[in-house]
C-alpha cells in the first residue's frame, strides 16, 4: 500500500478496552467478528495468532486486523502489558474492502516507535471520551478516531514504500536458512502474508521458477557441495539438505543434474 487509500466513510466506533495483565484471563479464544480492530502496545509483549501465523508485538507496536479475520491474543507471560484495543465498524477505505483497514497481503504488525506518543495521546483522548460519554463525546470520537486511522495509513505507506526487499527475497532468505526442513507452498506463503497462489505467481514472475522448484534447485547445490567437499555418506547428505527419504532424494537429485549423487561424486572426484 504504497498511496494513501481514501476514507469513503467514517467508521463507529464500538468499543475500547484497556489491556493489562488482568486482560490475560479475559482473552477470548480463537475468534473473529466483522468490526475492523487496531491493538496497540505502550509496554509489555504480547503474542497473536492471526490467520493461522504466530507473531509477537513489543512496545510500539499496532496490530491491523480486518474484519472477519481469526484472530487470538495472549500476553506473555511474564509481560507486564500495558496497552489499548479500539474495535470499529463501517470502515471504508478505497480501494480495500470493507472492513479492510490494510491489504491482506500486508504486514498486520506495524511499529510506530517514532510516533509513538503520537498515536497514544490520540487512543487514550478516543478511550477518556468512550469512558465518559459526555455531551458532543461522539462526535470527537469520530473526529478522533478518523485522524488517527489517518495517521496509522500515512505510517504504514511510509514503511511500506522504504521496504525494498521484495516477496521472492524474503522467500529465498528463508529457504536459505530453513532448506533442511519440511517446507510447503503453504508456509513460504505465511512468512510473506500472501497466499499460496499469488506467491506462486508473484516468485514465478520475478525469478523464472516456483517457489518449490527454487527450494529443490536449492537444495540440489547444496547436496553437490556436500557430495565434493566431504566423504559423508549419501543418505547423510540426502537427510542433511531436506530429504529424508534417501530414495526420493536420488531420483531428483538426477533429475536435476543428470548424474545419481553417487556417479556425480565419482565423476568429479
Amino acid at each position: 500500500m504504497n498511496q494513501l487509500p481514501t476514507l469513503l466513510q467514517t467508521p463507529h466506533l464500538t468499543s475500547v478496552v484497556k489491556l493489562n495483565q488482568d486482560h490475560k484471563q479475559k482473552c477470548k479464544a480463537l475468534h473473529k467478528h466483522e468490526c475492523t480492530e487496531i491493538m496497540f502496545i505502550q509496554e509489555g509483549n504480547a503474542n497473536v495468532v492471526l490467520n493461522g501465523q504466530s507473531l509477537t508485538m513489543n512496545r510500539g507496536d499496532l496490530l491491523l486486523i480486518n474484519s472477519n479475520l481469526e484472530h487470538e491474543t495472549v500476553p506473555c507471560v511474564d509481560s507486564s502489558l500495558k496497552g489499548f484495543s479500539l474495535t470499529f465498524s463501517g470502515l471504508h477505505l478505497s480501494p480495500l474492502p470493507v472492513g479492510f483497514i490494510i491489504p491482506s497481503d500486508e504486514m498486520p504488525i506495524l511499529n510506530v516507535q517514532n510516533q509513538h506518543i503520537t498515536i497514544q495521546k490520540y487512543i487514550e483522548d478516543i478511550h477518556e471520551e468512550y469512558k465518559n460519554n459526555d455531551p458532543g463525546s461522539q462526535e470527537i470520537i469520530s473526529s478522533l478516531l478518523k485522524t488517527l486511522i489517518i495517521k496509522i495509513l500515512r505510517i504504514s505507506c511510509s514503511a511500506n514504500s522504504s521496504q525494498n526487499v521484495s516477496i521472492s527475497d524474503k522467500v529465498k532468505k528463508y529457504i536459505s536458512e530453513n532448506y533442511n526442513r519440511d517446507i510447503s507452498l503453504n508456509e513460504l506463503a505465511n512468512i510473506v502474508f500472501v497466499n499460496p497462489y499469488h506467491l506462486a505467481h508473484t516468485f514465478k514472475d520475478e525469478t523464472g521458477i516456483s517457489p518449490i522448484q527454487y527450494l529443490i534447485t536449492y537444495r540440489i547445490d547444496i547436496a553437490k557441495t556436500l557430495l565434493l567437499t566431504t566423504n559423508s555418506p549419501i543418505v547423510e547428505i540426502a537427510s542433511k539438505v531436506g530429504y529424508p527419504n534417501a530414495n526420493y532424494f536420488n531420483l531428483l537429485f538426477k533429475k536435476y543434474t543428470g548424474y545419481s549423487p553417487g556417479k556425480f561424486r565419482k565423476k568429479s572426484s
